[in-house]
């Protein structure tokens, strides 16, 4: 099979080039940013294709590893070049403003198939690894389809809007949560806090930096391009409003109750009683990879 990655050249879409070569693809890839693609393809010993159009022509499978906001561009880019009963597989991480293209796509005889890795690019390689599967036209013939691409991975359909709710949950909310910890704790004397902070601070120091690593635009985009995601973040700011007025105020007895609610609630979780003992067993797991 011929797969045209469109991005190629970004940490994504080198990543799926690396594994559609493992598996034994042709791969060709494309990205506006030419030098960098270039030093990609000799890398990995790949096609590179002079723009998307071109290498959207020749493949059978067309995967598309762009920023969030230009995937519905690219689409009608390369849409009159795709070959009947090609494949057009999308893997942006908010899915309300791909759809509708990705109708058009599958009204013209093309098999869509927009998809989420809900994995990092630390992973080494798909086998446990999960991937969501919105439903374009035909929500059966589109998980066999992923499934054949990727058996690997455990395929999970799931509609667009809950998708949606979902990533402004687990993305924008987690995001900015760590990006405001980030911003405080990086005007303070790091050194002298890591030496003093015990277990739940290092983890979530940890996990701060990490997404401080990441691609400030890409983050932008999950926040900006995601309408739950100012929904939820109004909900955590008068969350964390109200749970400030409580210490403020010096209340106890409020804060008791806060904590409680929260903690009932959050029991309902099958895996709430393991949380302390997985919260020591990660940090010992950190603690024995960097000894």
């Amino acid at each position: 099979m011929i797969v045209a990655i469109i991005g190629g050249a970004g940490r994504m879409g080198s990543w799926f080039a690396r594994y559609f070569l493992e598996h034994g693809h042709e791969v060709i890839i494309s990205d506006i940013r030419v030098d960098k693609a270039r030093e990609v393809a000799k890398s990995l010993n790949v096609m590179l294709s002079e723009n998307n159009i071109e290498a959207a022509k020749k493949a059978d499978l067309i995967f598309i590893s762009t920023p969030i906001d230009i995937t519905p561009k690219v689409l009608t880019e390369i849409l009159p070049g795709i070959r009947r009963q090609a494949v057009v597989a999308e893997i942006s991480s908010i899915k309300s403003g791909v759809l509708p293209i990705l109708k058009v796509v599958a009204e013209q005889g093309i098999r869509p198939l927009s998809l989420h890795p809900l994995f990092g690019l630390g992973a080494q390689k798909l086998s446990g690894e999960k991937i969501a599967l919105i439903p374009v036209a035909d929500p059966i013939a589109e998980k066999e389809l992923a499934e054949k691409i990727f058996p690997e991975a455990t395929i999970i359909p799931v509609d667009c809007d809950i998708h949606d709710k979902a990533m402004a949950l687990t993305l924008s909310l987690t995001h900015f949560i760590n990006i405001i910890f980030a911003s405080v704790i990086c005007e303070e004397d790091i050194g002298m806090l890591k030496s003093l902070g015990g277990t739940t601070f290092t983890l979530q120091f940890i996990l701060s930096e990490a997404v401080m690593s990441e691609d400030p635009s890409l983050y932008a985009s999950i926040q900006m391009n995601n309408k739950y995601a100012t929904i939820y973040l109004n909900k955590l700011m008068k969350k964390a409003m109200d749970l400030k007025d409580i210490i403020e105020n010096k209340d106890h007895e409020t804060f008791i109750k806060f904590y409680t609610r929260t903690r009932i609630l959050l029991s309902k979780d099958i895996d709430f009683a393991k949380a302390y003992e997985k919260m020591y067993n990660a940090l010992n797991a950190l603690k024995c990879k960097n000894n």
